[in-house]
């Protein structure tokens, strides 16, 4: 030791490349867990289109968003666990897979967010929390909404071409195992937008005020709604940015009605048109046709 300790080498420069090495370990790690639970989101149904992105703002941030379909049903979801870092992606984890599984075992998803807030305080330490804003299409023109303790959700209606927020005043959580979660429908038309938020897209500027925010992000949903999801996602992002709300995670889900009337009516009229009078007298015509040519080539012969 006395030998290795006289050409320079010290127990901490031994030490030092072994920290880098797992400083760097850490940092992929905590990489490679923030793009396995949260991808960026791009899905086109029968009755929605949806896009949605997460920036962190660390290596592993504390938003979560997700969507699931499941036959005629579609339940997108964003959450914002409190805190960054190894123990927030850890319960990002936990919260996926147990709304997962829970959507698996069809739970009413009042019910589902009501289980997830007596599960949580078990497997988390006492000061974190999670907010939740949910939807869930199932093929009608009303959608669930459920929320715990998360900033409003946007809707952009078309008809209208106006910006509606709806909020519910329940309880983040994980904090308190108080009442059932309710929830409730909101009616749409196709071509509505709903917009999902964590409160880092919408708290701008040194002040972070969140008030402004939502106005910047309605604005914007209003003037780009005729463009494609993923421009649409893109200009906000971008006007995030432009107004200063880099100091947390910030994410954005993007939800589409899309027609389906319209091509079941079109469907419906060829069907008709199939089994109606002008089809049936088209081959009857046709039919008349081919043994008129086949009886002239028989008077030729």
């Amino acid at each position: 030791m006395n030998a290795v300790l006289d050409i320079g080498v010290t127990p901490a420069r031994v030490a030092a490349p072994a920290l880098v090495a797992m400083g760097r370990a850490v940092v992929a790690f905590a990489a490679e867990m923030q793009s396995t639970l949260v991808p960026p989101l791009c899905y086109r149904g029968d009755c929605v289109e949806a896009h949605g992105q997460c920036i962190p703002k660390d290596e592993v941030g504390g938003d979560l968003m997700d969507l699931v379909a499941d036959g005629p049903e579609v339940i997108a979801y964003v959450s914002d666990v409190s805190g960054h870092g190894l123990r927030a992606g850890v319960l990002m984890g936990m919260i996926k897979t147990a709304m997962r599984y829970g959507l698996l075992l069809r739970r009413p998803l009042r019910n589902l967010v009501s289980d997830l807030n007596r599960l949580l305080p078990q497997v988390k330490e006492p000061s974190m929390f999670a907010t939740l804003a949910a939807l869930r299409f199932d093929g009608s023109k009303d959608v669930e909404y459920v929320s715990a303790g998360h900033v409003p959700l946007l809707h952009f209606r078309k008809k209208s071409h106006d910006v509606i927020s709806h909020y519910a005043q329940q309880f983040p959580l994980g904090l308190l195992a108080g009442d059932a979660y309710v929830s409730r429908r909101i009616h749409f038309q196709a071509g509505d937008i709903f917009l999902l938020p964590t409160d880092g897209a919408v708290e701008i500027g040194e002040e972070r005020d969140a008030e402004t925010g939502l106005e910047v992000l309605a604005q914007t949903l209003c003037k780009f709604n005729k463009h494609p999801l993923a421009e649409i996602l893109e200009i906000l992002q971008n006007e995030i940015s432009r107004h200063g709300a880099g100091h947390d995670d910030r994410t954005v889900l993007l939800v589409r009605a899309l027609s389906r009337s319209g091509n079941h009516e079109e469907f419906g009229r060829q069907w008709q048109s199939f089994n109606g009078t002008t089809c049936r007298e088209l081959l009857e015509a046709r039919w008349n046709k081919m043994l008129a040519d086949l009886a002239a080539g028989l008077t030729d012969d």
